[in-house]
């Protein structure tokens, strides 16, 4: 009798497979080994089994269905059954929703109007301008704004760097490394705006500076910490998700659609992700950086 797979050679055998069908980021895959390594039984036992034992160690409904999109995705590709997982997590779906609606009203009640964010905004100078112009205008995630300075735009870009090029009227972005790049690829961004240009200009960054570094200049390669960066430096330490939620309310009670469009563009997401996950009407997204995507 053949030995049953560990759940480790079942993950990286999926990984190779997905990597050679598409672009994998480096954070879906760290998720995806997390995930499994961290489950006590495994990938291949029968699905009661495995639904048994998910309900023992997660009452929280959307941390079921990031293992169980997981698990769905692993097994489909050693072929095994998945209708039983399949069933609960759709069952999974309307909890979900109903507490992302919970949290709507109190929510909606804490966060200040978008007047009240583009006025402060307005107010902010150097690294704090930077940081809340890219959320508010273009929408950018936490990981998308770990930015190094350059001369030039390199020909063939590092995927696990975004870089940033200071130009006498413009500064460009080639943004390699973020949470949808596998699915929409670089994002490239233009940025006109001539208090970002100053602003930017009075940092003073040199060649292969990060915008956001630590005490030595080093990158801030850990998650946490640079997200916390963020927060800190964040209108009323918002965060860029709550941020960003209050720009999508202020398109959407103007009907600007056009620009609802450019933000899903330059956040790297569907128009129709952009709409369910972001909007204040459909409650709160989850603030990870990377999920396991359901197929």
């Amino acid at each position: 009798m053949p030995k049953k797979k560990t759940n480790t050679e079942l993950i990286n055998n999926y990984l190779e497979h997905i990597k050679n069908e598409k672009k994998v980021s480096q954070g879906t895959i760290t998720t995806y080994k997390n995930v499994g390594e961290s489950l006590p039984f495994n990938l291949l036992s029968n699905q009661t089994t495995i639904i048994k034992k998910l309900k023992e160690l997660y009452s929280n409904a959307n941390t079921l269905q990031l293992y169980l999109n997981m698990i769905i995705l692993v097994r489909r590709f050693d072929d095994e059954e998945t209708d039983k997982l399949i069933k609960l997590r759709n069952s999974l779906k309307d909890e979900i929703v109903k507490i992302r609606k919970q949290g709507l009203d109190k929510l909606d009640q804490k966060l200040p109007s978008f007047d009240y964010i583009k006025t402060e905004l307005d107010n902010l100078n150097g690294i704090r301008y930077i940081l809340n112009y890219l959320i508010i205008e273009y929408g950018l995630r936490n990981k998308d704004m770990n930015l190094k300075m350059v001369k030039t735009l390199p020909a063939i870009p590092d995927r696990t760097e975004n870089y940033i090029l200071l130009k006498p009227k413009e500064v460009l972005l080639n943004i390699n490394d973020y949470k949808t790049e596998d699915k929409y690829g670089s994002k490239q961004l233009r940025i006109k705006d001539m208090k970002f240009i100053e602003e930017l200009k009075k940092l003073n960054l040199k060649p292969n500076d990060y915008l956001f570094a630590k005490k030595n200049g080093d990158k801030i390669d850990n998650v946490s910490t640079f997200n916390d960066k963020i927060l800190n430096l964040s209108i009323n330490k918002l965060g860029q998700n709550k941020l960003f939620k209050i720009v999508i309310k202020d398109l959407l009670n103007n009907k600007s659609f056009d620009k609802l469009e450019e933000l899903s563009n330059s956040r790297g997401t569907s128009l129709e992700v952009l709409l369910k996950s972001y909007n204040l009407e459909n409650g709160i997204e989850n603030d990870k950086n990377d999920k396991v995507k359901e197929d």
